[in-house]
């Protein structure tokens, strides 16, 4: 029986959680002829629309899912697995993206980026993770967008206009979810574990206490990711998160060249 519809059918019945890990099949693992067929034909679907797919053991498996909690069974994409040439950064942050945020970006990121051959990971959204996808592109860099829905049903829809030009530089928009699953609050959990582990680190650009962004951050540390921050006034509220993650001992970076020492730093271990 094909692996790829084994673990498909394996994902269905854990409805996406795999608590245990699983990355191989027992001969306790069982299932009905209709489980079998419906994942075939499944798979069969997503061949025909030309989306691509990876699971435990096959050559496109994230390398660094193996060592993560609850790692995904199943994973849908288009485009290229750049996660497995090349070292890959994670980056997140507010949905109301700052100004001085907006600058930094411009300034201290993209020059980063046009030195540095990584991949740039992030979850698509309106906001901080738009703009860092938009600059790994302008900087000639892969990048990776994780969905929180499927693949058909791409949020928010500015991803959309981002595709083409994503696979064209060697990235990739990655869901865990089937085809025509909509998107639901739950699923930012999904998302944001599988951001954080597709980065060898996590860099938090913007912040609030209670956010998004903090729980990202919260699975980065689950997986031994080192988190770096942008620095802010700790009267602008808008950054109060950032302010809270160096005074846990979070790294600070400044510049681009602060960045580049950092990644440098941390990008010599291994996944």
């Amino acid at each position: 029986m094909n692996k790829a519809i084994l673990f498909k059918a394996l994902q269905r019945s854990h409805k996406y959680r795999n608590p245990d890990p699983i990355f191989e099949m027992t001969d306790s693992t069982v299932f009905t002829k209709i489980e079998l067929q419906s994942a075939t034909e499944y798979i069969e679907k997503l061949q025909s629309l030309g989306v691509r797919y990876t699971y435990p053991g096959d050559e496109n498996y994230p390398l660094s899912f193996y060592k993560m909690i609850e790692p995904p069974l199943f994973l849908e994409y288009i485009g290229h697995p750049c996660w497995n040439r090349m070292n890959s950064m994670a980056v997140v942050g507010s949905r109301d993206c700052h100004d001085l945020t907006v600058q930094w970006i411009n300034t201290q990121l993209i020059p980063f980026l046009k030195i540095e051959e990584i991949a740039l990971v992030s979850g698509g959204a309106i906001g901080v993770d738009l703009k860092c996808h938009v600059a790994a592109l302008r900087s000639g860099r892969p990048t990776v967008v994780v969905l929180p829905c499927g693949l058909g049903q791409i949020y928010p829809k500015d991803v959309q206009y981002l595709v083409a030009e994503i696979i064209n530089g060697g990235g990739a928009v990655v869901s865990e979810f089937e085809q025509q699953q909509k998107i639901h609050k739950s699923f930012f959990y999904f998302r944001n574990r599988l951001i954080a582990t597709l980065g060898r680190v996590c860099f938090v650009m913007q912040a609030g206490v209670k956010s998004g962004t903090m729980l990202t951050v919260h699975h980065a540390l689950q997986n031994g990711r080192p988190v770096a921050v942008i620095p802010a006034h700790p009267g602008l509220s808008e950054f109060a998160g950032n302010v809270k993650l160096i005074n846990e001992g979070a790294f600070s970076i400044t510049d681009s060249v602060s960045l580049y020492d950092f990644w440098k730093a941390e990008s010599w271990s291994s996944y």
